[in-house]
């Protein structure tokens, strides 16, 4: 168990709809009490978010180790910061404005979680990456990991369908995921 004693959590309603957190929280990783807003009944067809937010809440209710307690009220973030103050709680949110307005609370994003775990490829790092289409810049190859982890390999548009082994030279973190640059490992010498 991550933490030694029961701790008390708070979630806001976009989180409590993110179906990663059900399975986040089914690793059995955090234990303690975890406050949630009480989602609205869906009042239209694209309500989707306080949809999902009941059937979500439906699956954390069955998860040992948890206690789950609604709250109603609870619709902006200053009243989640109000209640995690209150409740001395740690805020797990999907959203990155509330980490900046937290001013001092203990504020957790699922982001950093899942962030947690990606692998970080590092210059030098060999791959082995299939050349699924070409890329924008002359004879680009692009081809994807485990994970949606794009791949740009510079000289590898002659390759496309083929399973090539690849150098990592670089790397950059996007909005939409990480993009990382190689180019193949063996190159023809021309």
């Amino acid at each position: 168990m991550l933490f030694a004693r029961p701790r008390t959590f708070v979630m806001d309603i976009d989180t409590l709809a993110d179906p990663r957190i059900i399975q986040f929280l089914r690793l059995g990783l955090v234990s303690g009490r975890i406050i949630v807003p009480e989602p609205q009944e869906p009042s239209g067809e694209n309500d989707h978010l306080n949809r999902r937010a009941r059937e979500n809440l439906r699956s954390l209710k069955e998860i040992s180790g948890i206690k789950i307690k609604t709250i109603p009220g609870i619709k902006t973030v200053a009243d989640l910061l109000a209640l995690a103050r209150k409740k001395k709680a740690t805020i797990i949110t999907t959203r990155h404005d509330v980490k900046s307005q937290a001013d001092g609370l203990p504020v957790v994003t699922t982001f950093e979680i899942f962030d947690l775990f990606r692998p970080s490829y590092l210059p030098g790092t060999m791959l082995k990456v299939k050349i699924t289409k070409r890329g924008k810049e002359k004879n680009e190859g692009i081809g994807y990991l485990e994970g949606g982890i794009k791949v740009v390999i510079e000289n590898g548009g002659n390759e496309l369908g083929n399973e090539i082994e690849v150098v990592i030279r670089g790397s950059i973190d996007t909005e939409v995921g990480q993009v990382l640059f190689a180019q193949p490992r063996f190159q023809e010498v021309k």
